[in-house]
């Protein structure tokens, strides 16, 4: 980050006025000259986005600032009414005011220096490395960073009360890591070897080697094998995945036989590699990579560091965005992906921000303030990382303007697992908050919402019935009691039931335009039930049993859903039941697919001590593998995968660091095999079954 002043080339009368009143009533302004202007060329190629520019006039100490904010974008002079004839323009944001700046105390007495003999008319602060009193850069840096956080907390979405609660979520959830000592120690571990990277990329001594290789490889010596691997792999539990997509995306890759490298550029559509020798990758790799790799460890500004990540031409910026936050723990958070970071920046914030990196940093900043984190803790930044990441995700599944949501896919994809988790994380351990229940095909009404049920035996053996709430029914009665906190109702194998059958009348209720407000005591969006007539005529007879009715006003009784509440239903769509919900059902949904999780797969399948297995990757190709034969050439679909909780089932089967093929017939004969044959039955002859489960087989244990 560079600091300049600008004095304006104003005359006096009402183009000095006009330029000052612009100031005052926009709190920003636009600056620029022309081409053959003296400074035009310096301005032109110099000042860069994230600078900070101080307006001013007068001649060196007698200098009088206005207005000092940071160079964000070009713009136009669309906002003054005489637009000067401008080649090279910026705009200036986050600015201080001149009331502001005269409270700083500004001296500049030998502070500057300018090209001219002459008075300059731009020129920066004095980068003098002699002289230690940096006085005003100092000011001017602490001020302008105070006005950044001020706006961003200016536009901040979130209400006192949410913030409040997302605080309680975090001390939860910190407070739950009671290892910090153990946290902070694997930390300074992997950031002692980035260091190791670090120094090569800067001084200029890092390698082809040292940036793609093979793991195991003679030539892969550094920690971790090699960079790619160390940003992907090795520091993916702690800092976050920063997966590429596909290996190509690191623009140069070494290819499986050690000896040759996919060039990504080369790559026509459909192809998986080119060879490529070792002289020409080199040689790409020295022009292109290898400088951008080192601008941006050498970029200390978060500002510097977004713009040279986000305005590359790397394909895998999420690699390039975790190389970036590793020095500026406290000024990033460790998420990469486009999806996790919109969520968050959407619901914490107003603001014209697009980069990915750039709303990470704006998220961090809010974070910190209304989390009150302690910047200097590094275990503290990889928690809230942590913390965050769990909570978009939770976010994902829970969202107030689609409140009911079917997760499905096939089995053991961990459809279940991700919502109880959620749940308990979101609700902060209130098991009073969700209600878990599990449908099948004897599930009806009654048991839903509301039925007459055999509830003993009375004094002459006859069999005593009575109307009794459904568990639907009851849990609305509690999310509607609590107004200020939100509630999740969870049906599991929801496609076992009659829906039609188990929802009647209070379909309609579900929709979030028909939901009931609780925070009304009226009977909008209430419907009355098949049963309502009864309970009226039992509350007329007994004013007690006014704890029937969800709503009882006028001497009505009705029913309805709560806005507080959120529906969650989970099914396995294997069995090709979704075709259960009828088009009024499934408009009120939105619907989420989860599909095997190969990162989950590879991240949470270990040795039994719980190191990582030497050939992980290679395993999970396997996995892949297998599914893309099950749901492709086998013609089942996607529907029939198998998910990443069958295969994570290798942990207790693999006894060595080292996954062999035996390992995998022993997976496949006791855990796949059997399910697959039921599959297959329903499209292949039973003299077929045997065959093409042994070709499955084949294909599973083709890379090992």
């Amino acid at each position: 980050m560079k600091y300049w002043i600008l004095s304006p080339n104003v005359k006096n009368g009402e183009d000095e006025n006009e330029w000052k009143k612009a100031i005052q009533d926009l709190e920003y302004a636009f600056i620029g000259y022309n081409d053959d202007h003296n400074f035009g060329k310096l301005f032109k190629n110099n000042i860069r986005i994230g600078d900070v520019i101080l307006l001013a006039q007068g001649q060196n100490s007698n200098k009088v600032p206005y207005l000092c904010g940071i160079v964000s974008t070009d713009a136009k002079w669309e906002h003054l009414s005489k637009t000067p004839s401008i080649a090279q323009n910026r705009k200036l944001n986050y600015c201080i005011s001149k009331k502001e700046l005269e409270g700083l105390g500004l001296d500049f007495n030998d502070s500057t220096w300018g090209n001219s003999k002459q008075p300059a008319t731009l020129y920066h602060l004095k980068p003098d490395e002699n002289q230690i009193d940096l006085s005003i850069v100092n000011l001017l840096y602490n001020a302008t960073r105070k006005r950044m956080l001020d706006k961003l907390m200016e536009n901040i979405k979130l209400t006192q009360e949410r913030q409040a609660e997302i605080k309680s979520m975090w001390v939860r959830y910190k407070n739950s890591f009671i290892e910090h000592a153990n946290l902070r120690k694997d930390i300074d571990g992997l950031l002692s070897v980035w260091e190791l990277y670090k120094s090569k990329i800067k001084d200029d001594t890092f390698s082809l080697d040292e940036y793609t290789n093979r793991l195991g490889a003679r030539t892969a010596t550094m920690p971790g094998g090699y960079l790619c691997n160390f940003l992907e792999r090795y520091t993916s539990n702690l800092l976050g995945s920063s997966k590429p997509g596909n290996a190509n995306n690191f623009e140069i890759k070494l290819n499986s036989d050690g000896l040759t490298y996919t060039i990504r550029k080369e790559l026509n559509s459909g192809e998986k590699e080119n060879k490529n020798d070792k002289d020409k990758a080199t040689s790409l790799f020295n022009d292109t990579i290898k400088g951008l790799l080192r601008n941006i460890v050498n970029a200390n500004e978060p500002a510097d560091k977004i713009k040279l990540v986000e305005d590359s031409s790397f394909a895998s910026k999420q690699v390039l965005r975790k190389l970036a936050v590793l020095d500026n723990m406290a000024d990033f958070l460790f998420i990469y992906s486009n999806s996790i970071i919109d969520i968050l920046h959407n619901e914490f914030l107003n603001s014209d921000e697009s980069a990915n990196l750039g709303k990470n940093h704006e998220i961090r900043a809010v974070a910190n303030q209304i989390l009150d984190i302690n910047t200097a803790d590094k275990a503290e930044s990889v928690l809230l990382s942590w913390f965050l990441w769990k909570y978009a995700n939770t976010k994902s599944i829970t969202d107030i303007n689609t409140p009911n949501v079917i997760l499905y896919g096939p089995p053991g994809t961990g459809k279940t697992f991700i919502v109880k988790e959620s749940l308990d994380f979101i609700t902060q351990g209130d098991r009073s908050r969700y209600e878990f229940v599990q449908f099948h095909p004897s599930f009806t009404y009654e048991d839903f919402i509301e039925g007459i049920k055999p509830k003993g035996v009375s004094e002459n053996g006859n069999i005593k019935f009575e109307l009794i709430d459904g568990v639907f029914k009851r849990f609305c009665k509690r999310a509607r009691a609590n107004p200020d906190k939100s509630y999740y109702f969870i049906a599991d194998e929801i496609n076992r039931a009659n829906l039609s059958s188990v929802f009647g009348e209070t379909l309609l209720c579900l929709e979030k335009d028909y939901r009931h407000d609780v925070t009304s005591n009226d009977d909008k969006n209430l419907i009355k039930t098949q049963y309502s007539t009864l309970i009226e005529a039992m509350i007329e007879e007994d004013a007690d049993k006014e704890e029937l009715a969800y709503h009882f006003q006028d001497g009505s009784a009705y029913f309805g859903v709560p806005s507080n509440l959120f529906f969650i239903g989970m099914m396995n769509d294997v069995d090709k039941s979704i075709d259960a919900f009828d088009l009024a059902l499934r408009r009120r949904f939105k619907w989420i697919r989860k599909d095997c999780d190969y990162e989950v797969l590879e991240r949470e399948t270990t040795f039994k001590n719980g190191e990582a297995f030497a050939n992980i990757d290679t395993y999970v190709k396997a996995c892949a593998n297998l599914n893309n034969y099950i749901s492709i050439v086998l013609g089942l679909g996607k529907s029939y995968e198998f998910g990443h909780s069958f295969y994570m089932k290798m942990s207790s089967i693999a006894n060595r660091k080292q996954i062999t093929s035996k390992n995998l017939e022993n997976l496949f004969y006791l855990h796949l095999s059997p399910t697959l044959k039921e599959y297959l039955r329903a499209l292949y002859p039973e003299t077929e079954l045997d065959h093409n489960v042994q070709k499955a087989l084949g294909e599973f244990k083709k890379f090992l």
